[in-house]
């Protein structure tokens, strides 16, 4: 492996941390302005990415707002492998929605 190889690999780690830490602060915020809503799992899909062995996961979820009609929103999280079968389509689970842009969601 070269030198060239190295570096390269060593920009890829450091932008996966840095987007690693900006979906943080974007959920830490979401946790406590978000909307509170339920959703429907309509199907599940691995991305392939894991992060201190849990699996990113990319959902397709059908979310229910008070007082708006059901929308569907394709979103990824990395979730624990311990509790994944909770999320299998058809499950109802709860998400916190962005006021500003309902499509940004955030399953917990």
């Amino acid at each position: 492996m070269g030198i060239g190889e190295i570096g390269s690999m060593e920009r890829d780690r450091n932008e996966q941390l840095s987007a690693l830490g900006r979906q943080q602060a974007d959920a830490q915020r979401l946790m406590a302005t978000g909307l509170i809503a339920q959703a429907t799992v309509q199907a599940v899909r691995d991305t392939g990415l894991t992060i201190n062995q849990n699996p990113q996961v990319e959902f397709d979820l059908l979310v229910s707002v008070d007082n708006r009609e059901p929308y569907e929103v394709t979103h990824r999280q990395v979730v624990s492998r311990l509790v994944l079968a909770n999320f299998q389509p058809g499950a109802s689970i709860p998400v916190r929605v962005d006021p500003a842009d309902p499509s940004r969601v955030l399953i917990g």
